[in-house]
């Protein structure tokens, strides 16, 4: 599935940067790529990313900035409607050209290019970098103008100088023209999200890949870190867990919901992937809290 183009500011007064604080049920963006910088700040939720030629799990107070021309998404589940639920971000946008070509009056830009040039594969930080940031967003969402400029610089020398990260996707992406290996993690992604209720088939996802079997596993493995399968069943087992949430579901029907062939196999797999058993998960959102 080719990622579309979007554009991400709204250019209101010709402004370098922008940021947004959103709070949604459904992430319901398209895998999609813009010619601005993308820092995202996961404040609570959980669900799958997909950036570059990496398919991964996200969860809160994750921290991830993507570069011009890389396509991302983020989703969770398409039948997720409870508030709670819900998953907070902020995100600040930049323009890099515009950003350049300020910076380029003020000091030698060098180092903003090289850092443009990493975020070309996406950059997930941790540590001091990523508590700094985190707490200059928090401030930056509601304060004045001025302000809001002082906490944009300060956020972009922390980004300049830190070493405090890994590299998202195994290989760059530039002017918006991504590499086959983006479309097919999409195209697999989404059959997932669509039919995990239901069969899903190994030769299916590997004809989506135009691939084999045997090599559209090797490949799957290579740029998720895990194999098909497991991948199959943590989105069935994510699911069962917001299933298990609602009481009136008894857990033989969500086994069945979540497109588990038997009772058993759910168990198993529920366990092997949550530490316990279904049973004991529903208890425990259940009890009362002390």
């Amino acid at each position: 599935m080719q990622p579309i183009y979007a554009k991400a500011l709204s250019n209101s007064g010709n402004r370098i940067f922008e940021i947004r604080h959103e709070n949604c049920p459904k992430l319901l963006s398209e895998y999609h790529f813009h010619r601005e910088c993308q820092l995202t700040y996961i404040i609570k939720g959980k669900g799958q990313s997909c950036i570059g030629d990496q398919l991964e799990d996200f969860e809160s107070d994750e921290l991830t900035f993507i570069g011009p021309g890389l396509p991302h998404v983020w989703y969770n589940s398409p039948t997720e409607t409870d508030q709670e639920q819900n998953v907070q971000f902020i995100i600040l946008y930049f323009d890099p050209d515009a950003l350049l070509s300020f910076c380029s009056l003020l000091f030698e830009t060098s180092k903003l290019n090289e850092l443009l040039e990493r975020s070309r594969q996406g950059m997930l930080f941790y540590g001091n970098t990523k508590n700094k940031l985190k707490r200059i967003l928090r401030k930056m969402v509601y304060a004045p103008d001025i302000k809001k400029t002082a906490y944009f610089f300060t956020s972009l020398a922390i980004l300049l100088q830190t070493e405090e990260y890994s590299v998202v996707s195994g290989k760059p992406y530039n002017n918006g023209s991504p590499r086959r290996e983006g479309e097919i993690i999409y195209s697999v992604y989404q059959y997932v999200f669509k039919n995990f209720n239901n069969e899903i088939s190994l030769e299916e996802a590997a004809k989506l890949a135009n691939l084999t079997k045997p090599s559209f596993c090797r490949f799957f493995k290579a740029r998720t870190r895990k194999t098909f399968s497991k991948f199959v069943n943590e989105v069935r087992i994510n699911e069962a867990c917001r299933l298990l949430a609602q009481q009136e579901n008894p857990i033989t029907q969500i086994a069945y919901a979540c497109g588990f062939n038997s009772l058993p196999n759910f168990n198993k797999f529920f366990k092997s992937i949550k530490g316990i058993t279904p049973s004991d998960y529903k208890n425990k959102l259940l009890s009362p809290k002390s």
